[in-house]
């Protein structure tokens, strides 16, 4: 009797930029304005993106692994 339980350990991602107030996509979906409550994430790559008025968009990926807390914090560069 051969029994295969997963792991399925909740991954959380926290945002934080300055200054405050942007908004937060993750794989291209909108979250709402920093600052956010810790927030549960699939494991595996994800986009995120902070947009905020007057400011540079700001992009990266990150790799969650299960049972993670990532924080992911940004400053934000003045548009030009």
């Amino acid at each position: 009797f051969d029994q295969r339980v997963e792991s399925l350990e909740s991954s959380t991602i926290q945002f934080e930029t300055r200054p405050p107030g942007a908004e937060v996509y993750v794989d291209g979906r909108n979250l709402g304005a920093t600052p956010l409550s810790p927030l549960e994430i699939s494991p595996g790559s994800h986009t995120i993106q902070f947009i905020s008025e007057g400011y540079r968009e700001w992009t990266t990926v990150v790799e969650v692994v299960s049972g993670q807390s990532i924080r992911v914090t940004a400053s934000l560069e003045g548009a030009r």
